[in-house]
């Protein structure tokens, strides 16, 4: 078979499957009832009213890393990707990785003029564009031994002290604006023997949510994790959901889940994990497991390759994310689907513009390197500000009442009453019963 035949086979297998639970839970799972009645200033009903409809900004949270803003060789590509991410998407991951953020110990980077550190913008500068474009944000993350500082080592004792302080830094300068954060990531994946003493402490992740509660408080906390989640995978039985079954029987209390994407492998390799990954009877399997926490899901980070860069390459690349995205988006449990690495050419681990070494080989970005949209981008941008849009318009009943069903978030409302046009905004939500008074006057 050739690659089209071979990616798509599992889907071709569980079409039916695929269709039926894509349509039905992106009705029942990401829309909701608008219920609108307009009345005079006396109270009373109004009929006939004229209005518009749009939805302006979903409620559900569609992203990608902000780790190249203002991080590109020229003002041109960096002006393209500030414009396009706030175009496209509304959340955004801010680097907290430790190594990056405070590489000298005491003198951290957390200010807009701090010293630059490649694909690593200062916390600063991404809050305060976030905070311009109405960008919800995700700090990524609180403990991630593996990006540890050079300076980060002793025993765990000491290490926790350094941990304690680091906690509260953040949480004193970033807590109120960054709302959702990963305090712990991959956990499966570290070698612990090339990590510090904080990972061969056997309750270093009940350490972490506890720092994380005492500095975090009213935050959404998420613990986040690439391993064991989508190969072998065993229901109740694989490794993920025994380490969060085995927290929660400690009380660890974690608010979100972390799953990540990632189709780091050769393209040779590509169906050993696609055999599952893009497999709709598996990973709704793997939805619904995850699921029975009862916690939100993020689909947290990623990477879908197109490898050869060729055309067909790239349309394949482009049907696998509409596909994917409409897996994950009608699952009832999911409310985020965060992309990694929005340009190609700019990953982790790989000289710039370098598509032979690092994670650029796989050709997982959006874009090109000179920032044209790939079909992938196309797809993502198409899904989320057409294809998942509800536009309606209409006339008010006899009760001066409309209602209809939209995708869930917030909306612009423009209506016309007495040869006047008037605009105002409402929001569509899990609550289906609450109605919306508008009062004309």
């Amino acid at each position: 078979m050739n690659r089209r035949e071979t990616v798509f086979s599992a889907l071709n297998r569980n079409y039916d499957l695929y269709k039926s639970r894509t349509e039905s839970g992106i009705e029942l799972y990401r829309k909701g009832k608008a219920q609108l009645v307009f009345k005079d200033s006396k109270g009373d009903p109004i009929k006939g009213i004229r209005f518009q409809a749009k939805l302006k900004k979903h409620s559900y949270k569609f992203g990608c890393n902000l780790f190249m803003l203002d991080e590109f060789e020229t003002q041109e590509k960096n002006k393209l990707y500030r414009e396009i991410f706030a175009d496209t998407f509304n959340y955004a991951i801010v680097p907290f990785y430790w190594n990056g953020l405070e590489p000298e110990k005491g003198k951290p980077r957390y200010a807009k003029d701090s010293p630059r550190v490649y694909r690593r913008p200062s916390p600063d500068l991404c809050v305060e564009y976030c905070r311009e474009n109405g960008i919800g944000m995700k700090g990524h993350c609180l403990v991630y031994d593996a990006f540890s500082p050079e300076w980060f080592k002793g025993n765990a004792e000491d290490l926790w002290l350094e941990y304690d302080r680091h906690f509260e830094e953040i949480s004193n300068r970033y807590k109120e604006d960054i709302r959702d954060w990963d305090v712990i990531n991959e956990t499966l994946c570290w070698n612990p023997y090339t990590s510090t003493a904080i990972y061969r402490d056997r309750r270093m992740v009940e350490k972490s949510h506890a720092l994380a509660r005492k500095y975090f408080d009213r935050n959404t906390l998420f613990i986040n994790e690439a391993a064991q989640i989508w190969e072998g995978f065993k229901h109740n039985r694989s490794g993920f959901y025994m380490q969060l079954e085995n927290l929660e029987q400690k009380n660890v209390h974690f608010d979100g889940i972390g799953l990540q994407m990632h189709m780091f492998c050769p393209r040779e390799k590509e169906m050993e994990r696609g055999e599952n990954r893009y497999n709709p009877l598996i990973v709704y399997d793997v939805l619904d497991t995850f699921g029975e926490f009862g916690k939100p899901l993020h689909i947290s980070e990623v990477t879908v390759p197109s490898y050869a860069y060729g055309k067909e390459d790239e349309d394949i690349q482009a049907e696998l994310i509409r596909m994917l995205y409409t897996l994950w988006f009608s699952h009832r449990s999911t409310d985020s689907i965060v992309y990694w690495n929005l340009v190609d050419g700019y990953s982790h681990g790989a000289p710039l513009g370098d598509m032979t070494s690092g994670e650029n080989v796989y050709g997982g970005g959006l874009l090109n390197f000179d920032m044209s949209e790939k079909p992938a981008f196309k797809v993502v941008k198409d899904l989320i500000k057409n294809e998942w849009v509800t536009n309606v318009c209409g006339e008010t009943d006899d009760g001066g009442r409309m209602s209809f069903r939209g995708f869930k978030g917030e909306y612009e409302l423009l209506y016309f009453a007495d040869n006047k046009e008037y605009k105002t905004e409402f929001t569509i939500s899990e609550n289906f019963d609450k109605e919306t008074v508008i009062t004309v006057q």
